[in-house]
């Protein structure tokens, strides 16, 4: 049975390779990690994506969305949610959500928070699924009511669920994942949601396996086309999945907060042949791998090389780059990968 997480797996630090300074950096931060009840999520998501995927994301978002990595959005209606998924699956649960200040092609939404099956949820003093459960089942009764919540979370774009969605998972092809906060007032009740302690990589190892996951930083090709306030996307790939475990090495010179303290920075994964796939990648403020990277910016120049549990999604910097670049064309999108960063994962 997994154990529940409320403090850090600075035991795993031992087995990870890293560059000088960030295992002291690590020692003292975690590992992971009437509405619709849609089942659990498979153990692996996986798909074929030879054919283009296309969607659009208003320029709007996009410039907001590369000016922080955590962004907050209003009037958030939910629609359905999940159960809790086992540890296998990826030990969230899932809420469908629409907001008008999202109006892109799709325009579902789905929020995320992490580690649900193993962290108690806020105020509780132990995990217990019926919570998270109840905590989703009451948002989606209030917005069935009209009412609307303002949600913050990290800005994932990836096209895995385009088609054939539900009221748990609606056709989208952005997330807020991880969901970091939500708040809404229920006449003169005011509920404040924090799930922020719960970005940790822990024992969920990813449904993606590194053979496949090198393959789609190695074989994404995205463009985009400026039409009008909108960017229309032009996504191929290999294949698609969501987490993986992976090497990354990190430039730490290119280390940058934003202005609520989360950090973004280059980097690279060695892939297939050897070859290295520069990519992005983003912490969150008050994680504990975002600590450890801000201890670690404060070391000399130079790479930090650590095994993490990440998350595929586009860069929105990369994305509104090219699309700033299009005259009505489509523009190649360079370095279209962003990894959000989660953490190392516990011993098993």
């Amino acid at each position: 049975m997994p154990r529940t997480r409320t403090s850090s797996v600075g035991s795993a630090v031992s087995a990870i390779p890293t560059a000088i300074g960030l295992a002291t950096a690590l020692a003292s931060n975690g590992g992971l990690t009437g509405g619709t009840v849609a089942p659990s999520a498979p153990k692996a998501v996986v798909r074929s994506a030879t054919a283009a995927k296309h969607f659009s994301v208003p320029m709007t978002n996009l410039q907001q969305w590369s000016r922080t990595v955590l962004v907050t959005l209003p009037d958030v209606s939910i629609s359905g949610h999940s159960n809790v998924h086992a540890l296998d699956s990826d030990c969230e649960i899932h809420l469908g959500a629409q907001t008008s200040a999202f109006d892109g092609t799709p325009n579902g939404l789905v929020l995320e928070p992490m580690n649900a099956c193993v962290q108690p949820f806020p105020g509780d003093p132990a995990q217990n699924n019926a919570s998270w459960v109840n905590f989703a089942q009451a948002l989606t009764d209030f917005s069935t009511k009209g009412g609307t919540a303002t949600a913050t979370g990290v800005p994932r774009i990836w096209p895995e669920h385009l088609i054939g969605g539900g009221p748990s998972n609606p056709d989208h092809a952005v997330e807020l994942h991880p969901l970091a906060h939500i708040e809404w007032t229920d006449g003169a009740t005011k509920h404040v949601e924090d799930f922020v302690a719960n970005i940790f990589a822990g024992e969920y190892g990813g449904g993606v396996k590194e053979e496949t996951a090198l393959g789609i930083i190695q074989n994404t090709s995205v463009t985009v086309t400026k039409n009008g306030d909108s960017a229309d996307i032009a996504f191929t790939a290999g294949t698609i999945g969501n987490f993986t475990v992976i090497t990354v090495s990190i430039d730490k010179a290119s280390m940058v907060a934003d202005s609520d303290g989360s950090v973004r920075m280059n980097g690279t994964v060695n892939t297939q042949g050897s070859t290295l796939a520069p990519v992005r990648l983003v912490t969150v403020k008050g994680s504990r791998i975002n600590d450890s990277i801000t201890t670690a910016r404060a070391d000399a120049n130079g790479q930090v090389t650590l095994d993490a549990l990440v998350l595929f999604s586009l860069s929105p910097e990369s994305v509104l780059a090219a699309a700033n670049k299009s005259t009505g064309n489509p523009v190649k999108v360079d370095k279209p990968i962003q990894l959000i960063l989660y953490g190392t994962p516990d011993d098993q």
